[in-house]
């Protein structure tokens, strides 16, 4: 057949087929025999082929295993163990350029602290390294520290002159992370400095940090440690491994004053620790914690604090906003910190910086306002006008009828408390909260909570009809807007809502004389913006000092503020909103 075409092939197979199946009828006997043996030999075939697949997976399983295994150990030597047994050559130092390029300066947003320039005198190499440099805040290269950053490092520390010059001598010995906006540290960080076995002053500072997993592992070395400008509301409690530690800088974070934040009896085991810096932690400010820092740790020679309570006499005129007069130029700067005050001597006045150890409050308040008395005091700043976006006639006047109710109910005896904000001037203060908010802070299903929503439903109407003419101005801020202040007969009381994340919304109704009684606030050290919000409503950011101006005793006067205390805080760009081509012309002024 191997001569045959394709057509005769097929012939041959049907005539084949053909005979078989004549075959099958005439001899059927034979035909099932065939069958039957068919029948016998197939399961053994089946067999077979499974038994020949079984043993090819055996064997290629057996060949996998360790070929598996061989290369998870190459993984895991490649990827980890090398990782952690890094030579002292693979921590990369970041070498600063001989001469840095310049950058332009950019001019500084309103209220924005401009860059701090270094001394003059300060030499070309010390510049160098002080004028920071592109980095990756995901790598674990490290910088050297900064000639002054260093300097201020050892000399805060109480290191000898000698000891000052061994420290300086080793750049890999003071390392720096700073100013990178890190939220967590990158992997293998600190596992990496550990390997140098000699890392003795590390600075963390401006990042935004809350723990440091791993710190433990520099417990041989660590003599500095710096984190100023975090996010820390504690003490990480890896410090208390760092037995050869000597300085601890924890100022401007969030530590509270607890066991657990404030590890006293932790930091007292460490023999070494000679400088303890809390300074600028907003829950650490009583007299009574520095004492019983320096008591329990008798081996800490310095110990910093920022003390406002009891405050200096001096400090303040009036224990809150409605005890002062808002004409006047002291209770418009009184709620800056001091910290913002001092600031302002510099920056805004051209007077030398302040020693906080030395100035306290009262006298940078003192400096500050004989300096604006040679420029004419309160009378001296300038004053740009802003007119609110106009509310429909429709939507007030429904909006005036509801508050004039709610008042009405409150001076009969309704039961609720007639001032919920005690600090501020005010015959009524109410704030109604959104399901949201209260949800949130409260914790749902919380009696506080329920309350809150009690109170809710209780001031619907007047929620919705706020709501109503907010949307008319801003739609979306009327759907993010979380909480409703309501007030009756506001007054003066200049003050800063720590407490909001953004701007608000104001909006003034009643008999009040036109020209009155607007939103004051503090555009900069030289300009106040007043906001007329009589049947108008005006975009003020909270977060500058703000009071009301006066207006006539007697006249009726209702407000409603619109803000936020939930969500993603919005920066802090200018303090009244539709002025820009006024304060533009003041600026070229």
């Amino acid at each position: 057949t191997g001569a045959m075409g394709g057509k005769p092939r097929l012939e041959f197979l049907r005539g084949w087929i053909g005979i078989a199946i004549v075959n099958a009828r005439e001899r059927p006997a034979v035909a099932m025999s065939f069958a039957v043996g068919a029948a016998a030999v197939l399961p053994a075939a089946c067999a077979a082929v499974t038994i020949a697949f079984f043993i090819f997976v055996v064997f290629f399983a057996a060949l996998s295993f360790p070929i598996g295994v061989a290369t998870a150990v190459w993984w895991v030597s490649t990827r980890v163990l090398v990782r952690h047994k890094t030579s002292d050559s693979e921590i990369k130092i970041a070498e600063p350029s001989a001469k840095p390029e310049a950058v332009p300066a950019a001019d500084p947003r309103r209220g924005a602290v401009a860059p701090r320039e270094l001394p003059v005198d300060v030499d070309d190499d010390a510049r160098a390294l002080a004028t920071p440099r592109p980095h990756d805040p995901l790598s674990t290269t490290m910088t050297t520290m900064s000639a002054e950053d260093l300097s201020t490092t050892l000399t805060s520390a109480g290191l000898s002159d000698g000891e000052q010059d061994d420290e300086a001598n080793d750049p890999t010995a003071c390392l720096t992370h700073r100013g990178l906006d890190l939220r967590e540290i990158p992997f293998n960080f600190l596992p990496n400095l550990a390997s140098l076995r000699r890392v003795r002053v590390l600075d963390l500072g401006g990042n935004e940090l809350s723990q440091l997993p791993g710190l433990e592992l520099l417990a041989g070395t660590l003599q500095h440690l710096r984190l100023s400008r975090n996010w820390f509301a504690a003490v990480p409690p890896e410090v208390k491994e760092l037995k050869a530690l000597r300085e601890l800088d924890m100022s401007r974070n969030f530590v509270r004053n607890t066991e657990d934040a404030l590890p006293v009896a932790a930091l007292a085991k460490l023999e070494h620790l000679r400088v303890l810096d809390f300074r600028y932690n907003r829950k650490l400010f009583k007299q009574e914690t520095v004492d019983a820092l320096r008591t329990k740790i008798p081996q800490a020679e310095v110990v910093k604090v920022t003390v406002s309570f009891p405050a200096p006499e001096g400090s303040f005129v009036g224990s809150r906003p409605s005890d002062r007069d808002a004409t006047t130029l002291r209770a418009q700067l009184e709620p800056w910190s001091t910290l913002a005050l001092r600031r302002r001597l510099v920056e805004d006045f051209g007077e030398p910086p302040t020693d906080p150890e030395t100035t306290q409050r009262p006298e940078v308040m003192a400096r500050l306002l004989e300096l604006y008395e040679e420029e004419g005091g309160a009378a001296g700043r300038r004053v740009v006008r802003v007119s609110g976006t106009p509310v429909s006639v429709g939507a007030r006047d429904a909006l005036l009828a509801e508050l004039r109710e709610w008042s009405a109910r409150r001076k009969k005896g309704a039961k609720g408390h007639q001032q919920e904000r005690p600090s501020i001037s005010a015959e009524s203060y109410m704030i109604i909260r959104s399901p949201t908010d209260f949800e949130a802070k409260l914790g749902a299903g919380s009696r506080k909570a329920r309350l809150a929503a009690d109170k809710f439903a209780k001031y619907a109407k007047l929620w919705e009809l706020a709501e109503a003419a907010l949307r008319e101005v801003d739609p979306a801020f009327a759907d993010s807007f979380t909480a409703l202040a309501v007030t009756h007969g506001f007054r003066g009381s200049p003050h800063i809502d720590k407490q909001n994340i953004g701007p608000f919304y104001g909006l003034a109704l009643g008999d009040f004389p036109a020209g009155s009684g607007g939103v004051c606030v503090e555009c900069d050290a030289r300009t106040v913006a007043v906001v007329d919000t009589r049947e108008k409503l005006g975009k003020v950011d909270g977060r500058f000092p703000h009071w009301v101006a006066p207006y006539r005793e007697g006249s009726e006067r209702y407000s409603l503020i619109y803000y936020q205390t939930m969500g993603e805080p919005t920066p802090i760009t200018t303090a009244v909103f539709g002025a820009d081509a006024q304060l533009a012309a003041l600026d070229e002024e």
